[in-house]
């Protein structure tokens, strides 16, 4: 998947492939003014909406999108930067969004779909996700009621006005629904409201793995953070996990998206830590976000990527006892300071 897909993904803009054209076509309804499939992208890095006008490649979608300046953007994608326009540029220090909070019948809304998404994992039904969650992610029971992860046995399509979302207008004339996949359900909280919907979903197929339900917001899952220690991961079942074996050593930041970047709310409880280890993910994309992006605004950050594995959770498959990895790390921290970094 080029960079371009992966972005609209994770920012909650399913696409579906269309044509082979161009590597492949994808469609869908566009960020900016909706619609239904108005929106085209291609496995070349490209997009255009043809009602809106909106065009450019992964550069141009993380500028107007995220408001990233030109250098940022091609950090996050891993693009050397150059010069835009043949110019010299001064890129402007990046601040971080205020945290964004759903409509309030949104909120509701999705507590009632977590509650009954919870009850449905805990039945006979949800007995093959329990074990998977066991099984492949190391998650104990405790672990997954406190999370509240459930699970939606099938596709929803819902009035997006019941949500409280503004509506949206297919080609044809009729109201485009909330699309809810089915999946596994990991909820955002924020006290005991509901801030984020994703779903792992079931069947995929050629579409993305995780998807956030239209109206989320958008910034990083806080696990206790109030420690002398944080650690960044990617995804919010490595979050758990890490909270679960090592809690009492380190919060947790679950970005979601390892270009997914900290609003006011995570800036603040990342800046108030001792020790913040960037364990994203053990492949190209976690070590370019790790020793650019991240050590370039969060400097007392160090990279601690997993070991026996890409990420905490196939780390733990592997044998690596996490909670000694995070001590380790912190250890290492308060030995050397800034030198090992």
């Amino acid at each position: 998947m080029t960079a371009l897909l992966d972005l609209l993904q994770n920012d909650g803009h399913p696409l579906r492939r269309v044509a082979s054209t161009h590597g492949g076509e994808y469609a869908g309804p566009c960020p900016w003014c909706g619609g239904r499939d108005r929106f085209r992208a291609w496995a070349t890095g490209r997009y255009w909406c043809r009602s809106c006008g909106k065009a450019g490649d992964a550069i141009q979608y993380l500028r107007d999108r995220r408001g990233l300046s030109f250098k940022e953007a091609c950090q996050a994608i891993g693009r050397e930067p150059g010069r835009p326009s043949g110019r010299a540029s001064s890129p402007a220090p990046w601040t971080p969004r205020e945290a964004t909070t759903p409509p309030e019948s949104w909120r509701q809304q999705a507590r009632a779909f977590v509650d009954l998404a919870v009850k449905v994992l805990w039945s006979g039904r949800g007995r093959d996700v329990r074990e998977w969650l066991h099984d492949e992610r190391g998650l104990h029971d405790d672990t997954i009621r406190e999370a509240g992860l459930g699970m939606n046995l099938s596709t929803i399509y819902a009035p997006r006005a019941a949500w409280g979302l503004p509506g949206v207008v297919r080609e044809d004339g009729k109201p485009s629904p909330l699309w809810i996949p089915a999946g596994l359900v990991i909820p955002f909280f924020h006290g005991t409201d509901v801030h984020r919907l994703r779903i792992r979903r079931t069947d995929p197929g050629d579409g993305a793995r995780y998807v956030a339900v239209s109206g989320s917001a958008m910034g990083p899952m806080l696990i206790e953070t109030e420690r002398r220690a944080s650690a960044v991961v990617e995804s919010e079942l490595d979050g758990l996990l890490l909270h679960q074996e090592a809690g009492d050593l380190a919060g947790a930041v679950a970005l979601g998206s390892v270009t997914t970047r900290p609003d006011q709310t995570t800036d603040e409880a990342i800046r108030r830590a001792d020790s913040v280890l960037l364990a994203l993910d053990a492949d190209e994309a976690g070590a370019r976000e790790s020793w650019g992006w991240w050590r370039m605004h969060y400097p007392m950050a160090r990279r601690w990527p997993p070991v026996f594995g890409k990420d905490p959770c196939e780390a733990w498959r592997g044998g690596l006892d996490l909670r000694e990895w995070i001590a380790a790390g912190i250890d290492d921290e308060a030995e050397h300071g800034t030198e090992s970094r």
